[in-house]
C-alpha cells in the first residue's frame, strides 16, 4: 500500500540533501557578515558543489572553481559586446563548454554556463550593464560557495564508507541466507534484493576507494569485503538459474514434482550456491577467529 508513511520509509531523506542546506545556511549568513553583492551567486554554487564524498567534492569544487572563472570571464566578454544576443548567447555557452571540455572540468559544464547566462542577461534583472566590478564580485561569491560547501562535507557528519560497507555486508548474508533456503524449499526466490544489495555493497567500496587517504582507515577489512564481491555475484548467477527452473514448474512457484534431468539441473546449481556461501561463511568465521 502506497500510504504516505510507506512512500517516506521507502524514499528516506538523504544526508546529502541535509549537508546541503546546512551549507546554504553557512553560505547565506556568511554573505551577510561579508556584506557579499551577490549572495545569490554564492548559494547556488554552494548547492552545485556538495558532492557524494569528501573526495567528490574536492575534485569538483577544484574544476567548479576553474569553471567559474571560465563562465564569468566568457560571459563578461560577450555581454560587453552585445547583452542577451541570440547569436552570442549560442556561441558563448559552446565555447565555454567546449573549455570545460578542453580542460576536463568534469561537473563544472553546469555551473559555468549558469554563470556565463548569468553574465548576459544581467541587465533583464538589475537594470543595468555588466561591469568588470560585478564580474568580480560574482566570481568572488561563487568561489565562497564553493568553498564552503566542500568545508561542510569535510566537517558535518563526514560519510563513514567503510561502517555502511559492513552493514551492507551484513544485509546481504542475510538476504542470501534466506536466498538460499528458499531455493533448498522450492519457493521463489527474492532475486532482486540480493542484486540490490550487491550494487549498494560495490557502489559503497568504490566512493571508499575514491576518497582521499587519511579518511581511509579501515582498508584491510574493505578490502576483505572486496574480495567476496566477485563470489557474492557468482551466488547471484546460480540463484538466478534456480529462479529459472523454479519458475518453470509454474508461476505459483507450487512444488512439483521436476522430471529427472531438470532436477539435476536444479540440485547442480543449488549446491554450488551453497558451496559458495559455505566458503564465504568459513572465511568470515575464521577471520573473526583471527582477530
Amino acid at each position: 500500500m502506497n500510504s504516505p508513511t510507506n512512500i517516506l520509509k521507502r524514499h528516506r531523506m538523504g544526508l546529502r540533501i541535509v549537508k546541503t542546506g546546512i551549507a546554504v545556511t553557512v553560505c547565506v549568513a556568511a554573505s551577510y557578515a561579508l556584506r557579499l553583492d551577490q549572495p545569490f551567486f554564492a548559494v547556488v554554487a554552494t548547492v552545485m558543489s556538495m558532492g557524494k564524498s569528501i573526495d567528490i567534492s574536492f575534485r569538483s569544487g577544484k574544476n567548479k572553481v576553474i569553471g567559474v572563472i571560465i563562465g564569468i570571464a566568457v560571459g563578461y566578454g560577450f555581454a560587453s559586446i552585445a547583452p542577451a544576443n541570440a547569436g552570442l548567447c549560442g556561441v558563448g555557452i559552446i565555447a565555454t563548454l567546449y573549455i570545460c571540455q578542453l580542460l576536463r572540468l568534469s561537473g563544472a559544464a553546469t555551473l559555468s554556463c549558469f554563470l556565463f547566462a548569468s553574465m548576459m542577461f544581467l541587465h533583464s534583472f538589475g537594470g543595468h550593464a555588466v561591469t568588470w566590478r560585478f564580474a568580480f564580485a560574482s566570481m568572488v561569491d561563487s568561489i565562497i560557495g564553493i568553498a564552503i560547501a566542500v568545508l561542510v562535507n569535510l566537517v558535518v557528519m563526514p560519510p563513514n564508507y567503510a561502517e555502511e560497507i559492513k552493514n551492507i555486508r551484513d544485509l546481504l548474508y542475510e538476504r542470501l541466507e534466506e536466498a538460499l533456503l528458499n531455493a533448498r524449499e522450492h519457493r521463489l526466490i527474492d532475486i532482486d534484493a540480493v542484486e540490490s544489495a550487491i550494487e549498494r555493497l560495490t557502489k559503497n567500496i568504490a566512493l571508499y576507494i575514491s576518497e582521499i587517504k587519511v579518511l581511509r582507515w579501515n582498508d584491510k577489512d574493505v578490502f576483505a569485503i572486496s574480495c567476496k564481491v566477485s563470489t557474492y555475484r557468482m551466488i547471484l548467477d546460480e540463484l538466478k538459474a534456480v529462479q529459472v527452473l523454479i519458475q518453470a514448474q509454474g508461476d505459483t512457484g507450487a512444488q512439483t514434482q521436476p522430471d529427472e534431468e531438470r532436477r539435476t539441473v536444479y540440485e547442480y546449481h543449488c549446491g554450488r550456491a551453497c558451496r559458495l556461501f559455505a566458503e564465504i561463511a568459513a572465511s568470515e568465521a575464521a577471520a573473526e577467529a583471527a582477530q
